[in-house]
């Protein structure tokens, strides 16, 4: 957002929020309105910016009041009364593993133990896509049936290209995707057409839509018609025109899905109907974790259970943060047998290699991984 300074008049705010001071010697008019944030803000471990806005009676400065808080800065540290200031806040990618909180305390400079406001940042050990701050980037991830994906990032560890090639060479999936800061837009241009959403500050959309096709969250429902709750059990669909729909619901029973929380969907339902009435298929599978994180790479390795041919992209890449468990399967088991899930890691604890059998079908499929190397 563009720093900007306008004169603005008192009817236009709410003059109860505001301190008019009376001295024994002078009368002054001193106080803040925060219009943005509030006294409090969470946000992501990669995201680069927000907002301060706020309306000054008097002259004014800013400081920090926590140590060891460089890495998150003002554009603008002091300016003048009777105006409202809208600037950003910046922070550094927290690559910690650890939440992080920095505290600042706006003061009118002629009055500052009269007129002051203060308000923090709690930044946390997560992206916006659930993967830790310090999460190494999957570059790409070729299978042992044939498949490779690639995927490209941007400065903020945000993916904004990804392709798949089949095991013919030919590539059937390509996703462009674009994070517009200033109208808050998330697009994602498929060969077919172009989805867009409102993006929070993990650059995540609740749901996504074009005139042909629809992604996104959506309810499940209790037996009196009721909604549940989204940490109790919920759904992603993806409705596309050209192909057809597939669905994947999880049940949580209760588990926090705040930023930063651990939580392992229990069940996966997963229901795919392709436009010929006889290609559909329906999963219903117990799912068991290993001790291992699924939050060391940037993508959710889980989402390879079914194969490539079942892997709805947007969920391997995480723009859904809620479908992300926080382990790495090592199992799930319908009532025709179970799929085991082994996987080796590289020294950050991210996946190197991921071997998928599937005892119902007998089938085994092993998938490599590949990452960008650090900028030196």
């Amino acid at each position: 957002m563009k720093k900007r300074l306008m004169n603005v008049l008192l009817p236009l705010l709410t003059a109860g929020l505001l301190t008019t001071s009376c001295g024994d010697n002078e009368t002054y008019n001193a106080g803040f309105q925060l219009l943005y944030p509030q006294t409090y803000s969470g946000i992501y471990a990669n995201t680069a910016s927000d907002s301060v806005i706020v309306y000054c009676l008097g002259d004014w400065n800013v400081k920090s009041d926590l140590p060891a808080t460089s890495w998150c800065s003002l554009d603008l540290m002091s300016g003048k009364g009777n105006a409202i200031y809208s600037f950003n806040a910046r922070f550094d990618q927290n690559e910690t593993g650890m939440p992080r909180v920095a505290q600042f305390t706006i003061y009118d400079k002629d009055h500052p133990t009269e007129a002051y406001s203060s308000w923090r940042y709690l930044q946390y050990a997560t992206r916006g896509d659930g993967s830790l701050g310090s999460a190494a980037l999957v570059k790409t991830i070729k299978s042992s049936d044939g498949y490779e994906a690639s995927i490209a990032y941007d400065a903020n560890a945000r993916p904004v290209q990804f392709s798949l090639k089949d095991p013919e060479g030919r590539v059937g999936r390509r996703y462009s995707i674009t994070y517009d800061e200033i109208t808050s837009q998330l697009r994602v241009q498929t060969p077919a057409t172009t989805l867009e959403g409102e993006m929070d500050k993990g650059y995540q959309a609740e749901r996504l839509y074009s005139q042909q096709d629809t992604m996104g969250y959506y309810s499940q429902y209790y037996a009196n018609g009721m909604p549940m709750s989204m940490n109790y059990a919920f759904s992603f669909k993806h409705v596309q025109s050209d192909l057809g729909t597939q669905a994947f619901s999880f049940l949580l029973n209760g588990q926090s899905l705040q930023p930063d929380s651990l939580h392992h969907a229990d069940s996966l339902r997963y229901y795919r109907k392709w436009n010929s009435d006889s290609d559909r298929l329906v999963e219903k599978l117990q799912l068991k974790y290993s001790a291992k994180d699924n939050r060391c790479q940037s993508v959710d390795v889980n989402q390879l259970l079914l194969g490539f041919g079942e892997c709805d992209p947007m969920l391997l890449l995480s723009m859904f943060r809620y479908t992300r468990s926080t382990s790495i399967l090592s199992e799930a088991v319908d009532v025709n047998g179970r799929i085991l899930v082994a996987t080796e890691l590289n020294h950050d604890k991210s996946v190197r290699r991921m071997t998928v059998t599937d005892e119902r079908r007998h089938t085994e499929v092993t998938y490599d991984f590949e990452y960008e190397v650090p900028a030196e």
